[in-house]
């Protein structure tokens, strides 16, 4: 039973964030933080986050690594690599191990600020 009402509440919350994605607008302005480089992600990096929103420890992994398990789950990402040059990804997984399903993929000058549920593994591929 909990694992149907899980599912429910993950549809459901999955649903709202697609209606709220069509709603937006297609263009972001220059002050729009999830438009910008965390911080504390240089250029050319691929950077993991405790936190939501880039928050929380930084966690910076290494790009065409294959697998990683961070030390602690993954709520957000950015990726910085830009081009030209050999693009960099990070494809997100629930499980340790790159198990379990994809829950996200970071691609080129992508940030993710909000990762549901938590990555507990990465593949890191050029």
């Amino acid at each position: 039973m909990r694992g149907h009402l899980r599912a429910a509440l993950l549809a459901a919350a999955t649903a709202a964030l697609a209606a709220a994605l069509a709603a937006a607008p297609l263009t972001a302005s220059a002050d729009d933080s999830f438009t910008q480089r965390p911080p504390d992600c240089e250029p050319g990096s691929i950077c993991g986050y405790t936190g939501y929103g880039f928050t929380g420890e930084t966690i910076h992994l290494p790009a065409g690594a294959g697998c990683v398990t961070p030390k602690a789950p993954l709520r957000s990402i950015a990726n910085t690599y830009g081009s030209p040059g050999i693009p960099a990804a990070a494809l997100l997984y629930s499980g340790p191990g790159c198990t379990g399903s994809v829950i996200d993929n970071a691609g080129q000058e992508e940030a993710i600020p909000y990762l549901i549920p938590d990555a507990q593994s990465v593949m890191l591929a050029w």
